[in-house]
């Protein structure tokens, strides 16, 4: 039986936006578990597809097509979990910690379903690596 994890912006861009081995190992992670990811997701994944576009000039279309990709991908595959509901508690763990108030949606969303967040930024997870379950790709 899978295991639910909760996956932040920066793997489902990994995903759809290759990165090499990163990009294996992501798909790894979510070809064998229960997938959770915020609303904010698209947002974050859409900010990804317009640098790859406009700051390494990247094919517009091409990128357009990934972004299309990663939205289905969302809606189709992972359970989307409401920004707005986890207002309070990211915003407590963003203080406590000082963790970015986004990375801490994440952050919240994971203890929230009781799940590991797995994700691409180091120096999140050496913040909250004592204290939370998240996990570096």
């Amino acid at each position: 039986m899978p295991d639910k994890v909760v996956l932040d912006s920066s793997v489902i861009a990994a995903i759809f936006f290759p990165e090499g081995e990163v990009s294996e190992r992501a798909e790894e992670v979510a070809a064998k578990n229960d997938l959770i990811t915020l609303d904010l997701a698209v947002a974050e994944v859409g900010n990804v597809a317009w640098k790859r576009a406009i700051i390494y000039e990247e094919d517009k279309d091409t990128t357009l097509a990934a972004l299309q990709d990663c939205r289905d991908f969302i809606a189709g595959s992972c359970a989307l979990l409401r920004s707005f509901d986890l207002v309070e508690e990211a915003y407590e763990i963003s203080v406590k910690d000082k963790i970015a108030f986004h990375d801490s949606l994440f952050l919240a969303a994971a203890d929230k379903e009781r799940a590991p967040l797995f994700t691409l930024d180091k120096k999140l997870h050496e913040k909250v690596k004592a204290k939370k379950n998240v996990r570096v790709i």
